[in-house]
């Protein structure tokens, strides 16, 4: 990259928008995984922690569709803000309450409400900033603040435990990562391009002139649609069956590593970070390959298909070959592989919602989300069970994987590119009759 190259990259605001997003995400992540890392410390009792990590997902279900709705009026930007506050004051919160379950539990249900803004926000930043011909990848960037967060707690979150000996410091440290966040958000970042000072004629037009959504504020959401499309329904499937083996491995990866592979978190962190760091980099890949497809004159839909295709039955091949693997470095290479190849589904489905639903992004992420939440508190039981009834990790992984294909299976025969919500110019009934 030239200097003029950087010059030119460094004062486009949407990149400067993905950044700020990225590292909402990351904190987001952060701030979730920190609760798993720090709970032995003040909660011995098994059921006890269970019982409050859960809390969090009762909580995150029930913002995800209203938040879509306020995003219409109030302005994204404003929405992704006070979630942002809602979730730092509730995380830090932890320190005050984490001799009392049952404000634990109050405090991590109320930590989800504010987490679950983040994907209908950030899906709609992504409908308002990103031009077509980046929007794979700059959603890939955005999206992989997951992964970076995740990994960002694994590493610093027990470092500061084994210098301050305090695990309280964690949830301190990271709230000040938020306030620090926020004053750069609050400056930079805007609804819409339209809105924002700093931003060039030249950038804006080239924002505008690819971008399919032209409402900025939608008083009547189509909620029948959004309920009955079948377009939408294969999103909300293919969400589902996605996030089961995302949230079975999320919270279960620990327990695995040290109950099938022997292997001590504490002395293995590169280990244990290794599969989302792979995640992180699966992410990247997908989304600048999809961008390369599209701009080579391949359709749309056929991208994303491929994409999800590979997001879907790459976990599923490699989680069924984790029966086969005869020490911790196969495992943890296999595990890698399925991260990886995973998060190409966010080139398939996720940025699917934008295709089918440009003007109601935030709306279909949070009926998505909302759905795909489920998995969150199901997935955890039905793992459970399966260890406690046949301490097979075999099953657990089996059971993630026929999920996922199933899932990767309706993508890839009934989904669309096709704007759903358009029935001037005849595009709705085309989306509805076309043969796939």
């Amino acid at each position: 990259m030239t200097y003029q190259q950087f010059i030119v990259i460094f004062n486009e605001k949407r990149y400067a928008v993905v950044l700020l997003l990225c590292i909402a995400n990351a904190i987001c992540y952060a701030d979730r995984t920190n609760i798993g890392i720090a709970v032995p410390y003040f909660l011995e009792d098994r059921a006890g922690r269970g019982i409050v990590l859960s809390a969090f997902f009762y909580g995150y279900i029930l913002t995800q569709i209203p938040a879509g709705f306020w995003a219409s009026q109030i302005g994204v930007k404003n929405v992704l803000a006070i979630g942002v506050v809602v979730w730092t004051v509730c995380d830090v919160s932890t320190v005050l309450v984490s001799n009392s379950i049952p404000w634990l539990i109050f405090v991590r249900a109320l930590m989800g409400c504010g987490e679950g803004v983040i994907m209908p926000s950030l899906l709609r930043f992504a409908t308002n900033w990103f031009p077509l011909s980046e929007r794979s990848t700059l959603v890939a960037v955005i999206s992989s603040g997951s992964d970076l967060g995740t990994i960002l707690a694994l590493f610093l979150s027990p470092w500061i435990i084994k210098v301050t000996g305090e695990w309280k410091v964690i949830f301190v440290v990271f709230g000040g990562f938020s306030a620090i966040w926020m004053l750069f958000y609050l400056r930079n970042v805007t609804s819409r391009p339209e809105q924002h000072p700093r931003i060039s004629q030249h950038e804006k037009d080239f924002i505008l002139s690819t971008r399919a959504s032209s409402n900025s504020s939608l008083s009547m959401i189509p909620w029948w649609t959004l309920l009955t499309n079948k377009h939408c329904w294969v999103i909300y499937l293919a969400h589902f069956c996605s996030n089961y083996g995302w949230y079975v491995l999320l919270g279960w990866l620990p327990a695995y590593f040290y109950d099938k592979l022997g292997l001590d978190l504490k002395e293995n962190k590169l280990l244990a970070a290794t599969p989302y760091i792979c995640g992180y980099f699966g992410l990247l890949v997908s989304g600048r390959t999809s961008d390369y497809f599209i701009a080579k004159g391949v359709r749309t839909l056929t991208v994303r298909r491929w994409m999800n295709s590979i997001g879907s039955f790459g976990p599923a091949l490699t989680l069924c070959m984790l029966q086969f693997a005869t020490t911790p470095s196969i495992a943890i290479c296999l595990l890698s592989g399925a991260l990886f190849t995973g998060r190409a589904s966010t080139s398939g489905f996720w940025i699917n919602m934008i295709d089918v639903a440009p003007d109601y992004a935030g709306q279909i992420m949070g009926v998505s989300n909302t759905i795909a939440t489920v998995p969150g508190i199901l997935g955890n039981l039905i793992t459970g069970y399966i260890l406690q009834k046949t301490q097979s990790w075999n099953t657990v992984f089996n059971v993630a994987a026929l999920v996922s294909s199933f899932g990767g299976l309706a993508f890839a025969c009934l989904s669309t590119d096709r704007n759903v919500f358009r029935r001037n110019e005849g595009d709705y009934v085309r989306a509805e009759t076309e043969l796939i």
